[in-house]
Order: structure tokens, then C-alpha cells, then sequence
């Protein structure tokens, strides 16, 4: 009815402020636990309180993000477009998510593999489900988060094998 709209757009409004600001948190403490691990380049991290020791700000990878939903918003056009994106995007990431803790509690935790296995497998065949329903959006949009993803993890995967060379170099040419 024409009486909620207005509050349905404020209410929309917070609540993509309130998911914008996790995805961003999320990203700079994603990014600086790469750089740790040396799956990225070292970049400048402030640190915002001195108290928290969680809060932090990435400047170059924070303009990167600006650029690229920029980007992306101009290149999508339509909202439909975004959320086919957004499907895949959701379930692969619970997809994945179901499989990769079934391993770190077989392979890190030492637990049962196969009360693992049973006790993840409904999980892995719910996601499995929304996932392939979501397949069909892939040429109307879902196609970029699977390219955004494989880039990502080839960027990084490249950046740790070029990291762990130069080093065996380094050991070699000391020797």
C-alpha cells in the first residue's frame, strides 16, 4: 500500500547500510589475515581504536571495492541482473562453506568422518539443491561471481606459489 512506502524504503535503506558495512568489515579482515598468510601483497592497514583490535582500515582495498561495484552496478544495469549474481553468490558460499567445515572437523579436529559426513550431508544436499536451482541465472548475471571467484583464487593461490619460489630461491642463492 502507498501509506508503507516510505517506511519500507527507510527500512530498506538501514538495512543495506547495516550489510554494506559488514561486507566491508568483512573484506579488510579477510584481506589482512591474506597478507598474514601470505596469500596477498602487504598493504596498509590502520588500525581505528585502540582499544579493539579488530577494527580496521584497508585505504587501497577500499577504493578497490568503490571501484568495483561502481563498476558492476554500470555493467548489470538492472536488478535482476544483480540478484541472478547475488543467488549464486549466496549459495556457493553456503555450499562451500558446508563442505570446508566437514573437512577442518575431519582433517583439523580429528572427529568421527563418517558422524561428519552424516551429520553434513543434509546440509551439503540442501545447498547442493538451491545451488543448481540457481545454475540457470548463470547467463543472466550469475556468471560473475564464479569468474570474480576463480580470479581471486588465482590471483591469490599465484601470489603464495611466487612467495614460496622466491623464498626457496633466496635459501638456495645463500647457500
Amino acid at each position: 500500500p502507498d501509506w508503507a512506502l516510505l517506511p519500507l524504503v527507510v527500512l530498506s535503506t538501514a538495512a543495506t547500510v547495516i550489510a554494506s558495512q559488514a561486507v566491508i568489515s568483512g573484506a579488510f579482515s579477510i584481506t589482512q589475515q591474506a597478507i598474514q598468510l601470505g596469500y596477498a601483497p602487504r598493504l596498509e592497514i590502520q588500525h581505528t581504536s585502540e582499544r579493539e583490535i579488530g577494527q580496521i582500515y584497508v585505504p587501497a582495498l577500499n577504493w578497490l571495492m568503490l571501484i568495483a561495484i561502481v563498476l558492476l552496478v554500470l555493467s548489470f544495469r538492472t536488478s535482476s541482473s544483480l540478484a541472478a549474481a547475488y543467488g549464486i553468490a549466496v549459495t556457493g558460499t553456503m555450499l562451500i562453506t558446508n563442505v570446508l567445515a566437514a573437512a577442518v572437523a575431519i582433517r583439523l579436529w580429528k572427529w568421527n568422518r563418517g558422524l561428519v559426513l552424516l551429520g553434513a550431508l543434509p546440509f551439503v544436499c540442501i545447498d547442493l539443491a538451491f545451488f543448481l536451482a540457481n545454475t540457470v541465472k548463470i547467463a543472466d548475471g550469475g556468471w560473475f561471481p564464479l569468474v570474480f571467484g576463480l580470479v581471486v583464487f588465482t590471483v591469490l593461490t599465484t601470489w603464495k606459489r611466487g612467495r614460496e619460489l622466491l623464498h626457496t630461491r633466496l635459501q638456495s642463492d645463500s647457500i
